[in-house]
């Protein structure tokens, strides 16, 4: 299973050949943050850390607990439901993209984070090319 922290967070399930099987699709954890403070017009436009603590005291650490430790939730709950509905067993959970080592430092399902997995993706598709045309 691939988890791409970007724009939006996507979860793909491809099998053992690497075909794609399924996939979910959630807003990313920026989109989610400028939701937030473009929609609400007391909040703050805040950096996305995760705080010490879940437990906040003030609004920018509420920002920011909300937006990072509800990050790593819904990953530990998609990726147990994907698993458990596909059947698969031995499932390997591979992250990628710009915040996914600060949810793989947290989520206990992550195996893997690779911050260059779909660069090392893209070469992997061109190098299959056939070149000689």
């Amino acid at each position: 299973m691939v988890l791409d922290y970007g724009t939006a967070t996507t979860y793909d399930l491809v099998d053992e050949s690497g075909a794609f099987v399924a996939g979910v699709t959630a807003p990313g954890i920026r989109m989610s943050a400028k939701a937030l403070w473009q929609d609400a017009a007391k909040l703050p436009e805040v950096e996305i850390i995760k705080p010490p603590s879940i437990l906040a005291k003030e609004t920018v650490s509420s920002m920011q607990a909300g937006l990072v430790y509800g990050q790593i939730g819904q990953t530990e709950y998609v990726v147990r439901r994907m698993i458990e509905e596909s059947g698969y067993k031995n499932v390997k959970v591979v992250a990628t993209g710009g915040l996914g080592g600060m949810i793989y430092e947290e989520a206990k399902c992550i195996d893997v984070y690779n911050p260059d997995l779909t660069l090392i993706g893209i070469r992997m598709v061109f190098e299959k090319q056939d070149r000689k045309r």
